[in-house]
C-alpha cells in the first residue's frame, strides 16, 4: 500500500489541515484540500470507529483554539464530540451513495451538495448557527468573498467542497488506474474556471463605487466586564459614566449614529426609566441617534438578565426596543421575542441585531428581505474569537448588501461597507479610548442573494431529487 494511504498518515495529515481551517490561526489555503485525506480514508475502507474517535479528537483540538475566558475546555470537548459524530455520519452517507449508486450519482457533486446542504441546515436552524461553515475560512480573501453576493456563504462552501471532492477523485484515479477519467478531468477544469470567474467578478465589483451618501457612525466600547459590573456597584456606576462620556466624544467627532457594545452598562429595573431619560436627553442635545445596549438583572442572587437595546432617535424618542433573539448555548439571558425591523432615518434604512443574532441565517435573512442599508450590532466576545467573530459579520453584510457597524467588548470593533471593506477598526486589547468613528455608505447594494436567498441549496435539492428519480426508474426497469 502507498505510504500516504496508511490510515494513521491520512488521519494525521487531515487533522493538521482541518485543525487550521476556520476560527483563529486560520490558514485559508488549507480549506481547499483539508477534507481530501478523510475522503481517501473512507474510500479505502478503513475503520469507521477509528475515524469517529479521530474526528472527535481533531474537532476538540481545533475548537481549543478559541478557548479563553469565558469559553471553557468542557465546551470545546462537547463541541468536538458533536462535530466528530456529524462529520463521520456525513462521510458514511457519502460513501453509501458512492458505493451503491456510482453510475447514477456523481461522487464529487453528491459530496459537495451533501455537505453544503448540511451546513445550511446548521446555519439556519442549529444553536451553533454559521460557526461550522467552511466559507468562514476565506473571510480575508475579499475578492472571493464578493461571490457571497451571488449565492451566499453556502455557495462559497459548495465551491470549496467541490474542489476537495475533485482533488480526491483525481488522486484516487491516478493511484488506482494510473489515469484520470474524462469526467474527473472536466470537474477539475470546471472548478478552476469557476474560481477564476468568481475572482474576476470580485475584482470588478470592488472597483464599483457604492451609490449614495456616506455618514459618520461611531462605536463606543466599555472595557469593564459584565461580571465586574454585577458584583461591584461602584465600578458599575463608574462604567456607566465612561460610556456616556465616550458617547459624547463620538458625537463631538461627528458621528451621527452611535452604537454601544453589548451589555455596555448594567441598569437595575427601578433605575431604567431615569437611565433612558438620560440617553434621550443626550441624543437631543447632540442631535444624534444612540443604539444603547444594556443589561437588566432579573434575579437578585442569580446571574440572569435581560439583554436588550433601546434605539433612541435624535429627537429623544424611542425608535425600537430589541432583545437578543439568538441565544448561545448556556448564556444566562432571557428570551423575549422581538421583531426585526428596518428603521427609516434621515439618511436611509437601518436595522439592529445583538451579537450572536448575526450568526443565524434565519435572522439575517430578515434583515436582507427588509432592505437595510446599515446594520448596527452591539456585541461582546472574548480573546479566543478575536477578530474572527467580527469578520464573520462582514460576510453577512456582503450577502445582504449592507454596511456593518459592530461595537464589541472583548474583541475587534469594526465599521465595514457592503463589500466587506473595513472603514475603521478598533481592537479591545490595544491601548485606545474605546471610541471609533468612521464614514460608511448607507445605501443598500442590491445582491442576487438578497433576491433568491440560498438558491444553491435549492439546486442541491433538485439534483438529489432528479438522481433519486433516475435511480427509481432504473430499479423498476430491472425488476420488469
Amino acid at each position: 500500500m502507498n505510504y500516504f494511504d496508511q490510515k494513521w498518515v491520512l488521519l494525521l495529515v487531515g487533522g493538521i489541515l482541518l485543525g487550521f481551517t476556520g476560527l483563529n490561526w486560520n490558514i485559508p489555503f488549507f480549506a481547499w484540500f483539508a477534507l481530501v485525506p478523510f475522503l481517501r480514508y473512507v474510500r479505502l475502507g478503513h475503520s469507521w470507529w477509528i475515524l469517529l474517535f479521530a474526528l472527535i479528537l481533531i474537532q476538540t483540538a481545533s475548537t481549543m483554539r478559541i478557548v479563553s475566558e469565558p469559553f471553557h475546555i468542557g465546551i470545546a470537548v462537547i463541541s468536538g464530540i458533536q462535530g466528530g459524530f456529524v462529520f463521520t455520519l456525513l462521510l458514511w452517507i457519502w460513501n453509501q451513495i458512492r458505493l451503491k449508486f456510482s453510475n447514477q450519482i456523481s461522487p464529487i457533486l453528491s459530496f459537495a451538495f451533501l455537505f453544503t446542504i448540511f451546513e445550511w441546515l446548521g446555519g439556519y436552524g442549529s444553536e451553533l448557527g454559521v460557526w461550522g461553515m467552511f466559507a468562514n475560512s476565506q473571510m480575508n480573501h475579499l475578492m472571493l468573498m464578493q461571490s457571497a453576493s451571488l449565492f451566499g456563504a453556502t455557495g462559497i462552501s459548495f465551491l470549496i467542497f467541490l474542489v476537495n471532492g475533485s482533488i480526491e477523485q483525481t488522486y484516487s484515479e491516478l493511484i488506482n488506474q494510473f489515469k484520470i477519467s474524462k469526467y474527473t478531468r472536466n470537474s477539475l477544469i470546471a472548478c478552476f474556471l469557476l474560481i477564476v470567474v468568481l475572482l474576476f467578478y470580485g475584482t470588478i465589483r470592488l472597483t464599483i463605487p457604492i451609490d449614495g451618501k456616506s455618514i459618520k457612525v461611531g462605536t463606543v466600547t466599555s472595557k469593564i466586564e459584565i461580571q465586574t459590573m454585577w458584583l461591584d456597584p461602584i465600578v458599575n456606576q463608574k462604567n456607566t459614566e465612561i460610556v456616556f462620556q465616550r458617547t459624547e466624544q463620538a458625537a463631538n467627532e461627528g458621528a451621527k449614529v452611535i452604537v454601544w457594545n453589548e451589555g455596555a452598562v448594567l441598569i437595575h429595573r427601578n433605575e431604567e426609566d431615569l437611565f433612558l431619560k438620560r440617553v434621550s436627553d443626550l441624543a437631543k442635545e447632540k442631535n444624534i441617534e444612540i443604539v444603547a445596549a444594556y443589561i437588566v438583572p432579573l434575579k437578585e442572587k442569580e446571574f440572569f438578565m435581560d439583554n436588550k437595546l433601546h434605539w433612541i432617535g435624535k429627537d429623544g424618542s424611542t425608535r425600537q426596543i430589541y432583545f437578543k433573539q439568538f441565544i448561545p448555548p448556556g448564556e444566562p439571558v432571557s428570551h423575549t421575542p422581538s421583531e426585526i425591523r428596518v428603521i427609516e432615518t434621515d439618511w436611509g434604512k437601518m436595522s439592529v441585531a445583538i451579537c450572536y443574532d448575526f450568526d443565524s441565517l434565519q435572522l439575517t435573512k430578515k434583515h436582507s428581505e427588509l432592505g437595510t442599508g446599515v446594520t448596527f450590532i452591539p456585541a461582546s466576545d472574548w480573546r479566543g474569537i478575536n477578530p474572527f467573530h467580527t469578520e464573520m459579520a462582514t460576510l453577512r453584510g456582503i450577502e445582504n448588501g449592507s454596511s456593518i457597524v459592530r461595537s464589541t467588548r472583548g474583541a475587534l470593533s469594526g465599521i465595514y461597507d457592503a463589500y466587506g471593506r473595513p472603514k475603521g477598526t478598533l481592537d479591545y486589547f490595544e491601548d485606545n479610548d474605546g471610541v471609533l468613528v468612521a464614514s460608511v455608505p448607507v445605501n443598500p447594494v442590491p445582491t442576487l442573494y438578497q433576491i433568491l436567498g440560498n438558491w444553491m441549496i435549492a439546486l442541491g435539492g433538485v439534483y438529489f431529487l432528479l438522481c433519486g428519480a433516475f435511480i427509481l426508474v432504473n430499479v423498476l426497469k430491472k425488476r420488469n
